[in-house]
């Protein structure tokens, strides 16, 4: 019989944990998959990283297995919701056997730009479909993507990047 402790442990199950719980969508996506996307998202857009980022990028929400994922904004919408969910995925993350790398400040910020450019790209895949919910996912995320990018001096290596797959129509 496996137990719960187990399945903490379980660095198989990290990956199937399914995103978007609370949100419309036609297909369905894991912690797995998005965080190869977002590892090759960092190479597109900002070319080959240390393999620190790398690992950092492919395991980042790996503690959701613990914590779950939480529906993207409700974080920075409910007083201390972030820092409680952040210590939940640290400690999924110690039962995982995990420790993310130390990145610099600069690599932090590509990587949260990654991270928000993987759930534009899903939520345009999703608005391909015939998801005229994901539009939502789609533009909140890009829009922060491209603030994030303005605000350190990156919007050129982020707007190619949306320029290259087709999104013109929204690169401000």
């Amino acid at each position: 019989m496996i137990n719960r402790h187990e399945i903490y442990r379980s660095r198989y199950l990290a990956g199937c944990v399914r995103r978007y719980s609370c949100w419309p969508m036609l297909r369905e996506q894991t912690v797995g998959h998005h965080c190869w996307r977002m590892a090759c998202i960092f190479i597109e857009v900002f070319g080959m990283p240390r393999a620190e980022v790398l690992y950092y990028c492919l395991l980042h929400d790996s503690g959701e297995l613990f914590a779950g994922d939480v529906p993207f904004g409700i974080k920075k919408q409910i007083p201390g919701l972030k820092e409680a969910m952040d210590r939940a995925e640290s400690v999924g993350l110690h039962q995982l056997g995990l420790k993310l790398p130390e990145l610099t400040q600069e690599e932090r910020i590509q990587a949260k730009i990654c991270d928000y450019l993987e759930m534009h790209e899903t939520g345009e895949h999703e608005m391909n479909l015939g998801n005229k919910y994901a539009e939502a996912v789609m533009l909140d995320t890009m829009h922060l993507a491209q603030k994030l990018a303005s605000e350190s001096c990156m919007s050129e290596h982020v707007n190619n990047w949306l320029r290259e797959r087709g999104s013109v129509k929204h690169v401000r």
